[in-house]
């Protein structure tokens, strides 16, 4: 009954993952792998390992949060100019930031989203402060919300199938 009224809920735009996925979370425990645990789970806080995507091919981070774009430090002072550093030279970046500021950043005005990269953080430390962030379009950012949505209903689909029929 929960998954059902919760996956109704997320269909019809009554609630965010930002209010849906802390609440899930317990409840999905013993009903899912430990893998899809730690995907939500990763979706609800964000990704720790993200620099394993410019290390590694085989980083076993979900294709679905990598973004067309270009990276930028965020000055405190709002300021912001192009990252020098051989990371910033790809054209692909990872988005590691938990699911709720996606949602955020796509209601946004404007075309264009800035994302921040947290794990960029010790490489800008040196550099008089700020933060690392993606320059995105804002598609990206819904394509990101719909195939996460896509993924997570299909998900409680499969534990609403397991559940066994009330009468």
């Amino acid at each position: 009954m929960y998954f059902q009224q919760l996956k109704n809920q997320l269909l019809s735009g009554q609630t965010t993952f930002t209010k849906a996925l802390p609440d899930a979370l317990p409840k999905l425990r013993g009903n899912i792998t430990d893998d899809k645990l730690i995907w939500l789970s990763s979706e609800l806080q964000g990704y720790p390992d993200a620099l394993s995507f410019y290390q590694s091919q085989h980083h076993g981070l979900p294709a679905y949060r990598v973004v067309r774009g270009s990276l930028h430090i965020l000055r405190p002072d709002g300021s912001f100019e192009p990252l020098i550093h051989p990371y910033a030279n790809r054209q692909d970046f990872f988005l590691s930031a938990p699911i709720s500021w996606i949602e955020e950043f796509s209601t946004l005005p404007g075309e264009e989203s800035l994302v921040e990269l947290q794990e960029f953080g010790q490489f800008i430390a040196r550099t008089g402060g700020g933060g690392v962030v993606c320059a995105c379009q804002k598609l990206e950012l819904k394509r990101i919300i719909a195939v996460f949505r896509n993924e997570f209903i299909k998900l409680i689909d499969e534990v609403i199938a397991k559940q066994p029929q009330q009468q």
